[in-house]
């Protein structure tokens, strides 16, 4: 329960800044605005900002250096099955929505190599901060968490790509990378913004009688 809670309150912490940020994106890249693909695209920014808040991403004020690494692929399926394969799957369904959503709207990810190194270096970059926290840096985590955007995509390649939107049917350079730039923009709140506020919201929270 606790922890749905945190979810909720980095999410609507995170709201505060990334729905302006997204309108200012959205405006910079096709000259206009549009309600339909931006309100697309906010729920892709609600889901990130979800997942980063899942997987522990650090604000930059509580960054500790704890190298406490695992370079050894599947090494605790021995020593706790369970609690290994429980991490496991909640790891792939974690990555699954990504891997679905992006290439549904953005036509220019509709390939299986280009979602794999996608989920590859989100992955990659999400272990690389948790160096600065008291969570382990995994290489079990990277491999689990791209075969959930690898099985997203192909779930959504089921469906035929179904959220695809004329608008981002350009081939301009902002367009290809705007997932990308959705990712950083949610990252960066996660990071240096989003504490101004749920800081304070866990203040009023925790005073609660």
């Amino acid at each position: 329960m606790m922890r749905l809670l945190s979810i909720g309150i980095d999410c609507v912490s995170s709201a505060i800044f990334v729905i302006p940020a997204l309108a200012i994106l959205q405006c910079t890249i096709y000259r206009k605005w549009e309600f339909k693909p931006f309100c697309v695209k906010l729920i892709f920014a609600f889901y990130a900002i979800a997942m980063f808040s899942v997987v522990g991403v650090p604000a930059v004020g509580t960054f500790q250096i704890d190298f406490g690494l695992n370079l050894i692929p599947f090494a605790d399926i021995v020593n706790s099955p369970f609690a290994y394969m429980k991490n496991t799957i909640l790891n792939i369904i974690l990555f699954i929505p990504m891997g679905f959503f992006v290439p549904a709207v953005w036509k220019n990810y509709r390939s299986f190599k280009t979602m794999f190194f996608m989920g590859l270096a989100v992955s990659l970059g999400i272990e690389l901060l948790q160096i600065f926290t008291f969570r382990l840096t995994d290489i079990d985590d990277l491999i689990t968490n791209t075969a959930g955007t690898v099985l997203g995509y192909e779930i959504s390649r089921r469906f035929s790509f179904p959220f695809s939107l004329k608008s981002v049917d350009s081939k301009g350079i902002l367009v290809r990378y705007e997932p990308v730039l959705i990712l950083a923009v949610t990252l960066l709140v996660s990071m240096f913004l989003k504490p101004i506020v749920s800081d304070g919201i866990w203040n009023i929270v925790l005073s609660c009688p």
